[in-house]
């Protein structure tokens, strides 16, 4: 069976980039400016993931995650989850937080 592993990510910007490129003003190294988070899913085998070592997947998805980057972007782990099955949706919930605290809509 495939399950999901949903991981969020730590997206970068490399912000030292002139005309002629990134890495060529100042110091020349890369200034990684942190612009939000990112969520990866991998979608794996169900016994996979409940046999694999924790350290040994977190390693494997920071390997991902490296390929995944540039030298004008890049991503960092921050912590996954597996989902077995698909979200459930509920509608509603301005409805009943208005309910519990009398707010209108």
């Amino acid at each position: 069976m495939q399950v999901k592993v949903k991981v969020q990510a730590q997206y970068f910007e490399n912000y030292n980039v002139d005309a002629d490129g990134f890495n060529n003003y100042g110091d020349k190294k890369p200034h990684w400016k942190p612009k939000g988070g990112q969520e990866f899913i991998f979608p794996v085998d169900s016994d996979w993931v409940m046999y694999v070592d924790e350290k040994e997947m977190i390693e494997a998805i920071d390997q991902m995650l490296a390929n995944q980057s540039n030298v004008a972007c890049k991503y960092e782990y921050i912590d996954h989850d597996v989902d077995f099955g698909d979200p459930i949706v509920l509608e509603g919930l301005e409805e009943i937080a208005a309910e519990i605290f009398g707010e209108a809509k």
